[in-house]
């Protein structure tokens, strides 16, 4: 007399509603990592840069990076002296962290007629303000960027979708015809 053959598990209706559970919870835990990766990027912005000096020294340029090093694409040239004017030509447009994120500004420091070799390159991580556009906007935001005496920065997105003129309390009077009045870090 033979014993009894090889065991076999077979799916009745209960191990069934079990794989299919088990197979729905993969699917939903995969679905939700994309989504944190799609959001991750989602955080990104387009957006050109303008600088307001308050300081007197004459920054001959800027640029953004990423915390990890890598060049945005976004930044500056020329930074007037804030009794020359205190603003700067830009270089437009890329995409770059946003509100939020951590980003790298680094700028280089020289008197008008000092060689190259005399500059002094400085760079601060800060944290950018300010107020993501809405989706779908169609206008350009711009990232300014605030340096102040000891080589102080701050940074703030404004939104292509806001009001980018005189009339925004955030918008730098240094950009306007007029008065320049001189801000403080954190106002």
């Amino acid at each position: 007399m033979a014993g009894p053959g090889p065991t076999r598990f077979t799916l009745g209706t209960g191990d069934e509603a079990m794989r299919r559970i088990a197979c729905g919870l993969i699917v939903m835990v995969l679905v939700t990592l994309g989504g944190c990766a799609m959001g991750q990027s989602g955080r990104d912005v387009r957006a050109g840069a303008w600088a307001a000096n308050y300081t007197e020294d004459y920054i001959y340029d800027y640029w953004i990076q990423t915390v990890s090093g890598k060049d945005t694409g976004v930044g500056g040239i020329q930074v007037k002296e804030f009794s020359r004017g205190g603003t700067s030509g830009s270089i437009c447009c890329s995409r770059m962290p946003g509100v939020g994120q951590t980003i790298k500004v680094v700028w280089r420091v020289g008197g008008r007629q000092d060689d190259k070799s005399m500059w002094k390159t400085y760079s601060r991580d800060v944290v950018v303000k300010g107020t993501m556009p809405k989706p779908g906007y169609k206008l350009q935001s711009y990232l300014v960027v605030r340096f102040f005496p000891n080589h102080e920065i701050e940074t703030e997105l404004l939104s292509g979708d806001g009001d980018l003129g005189p009339g925004n309390p955030r918008m730098d009077r240094i950009f306007f015809v007029g008065p320049r009045v001189m801000r403080q870090k954190g106002e």
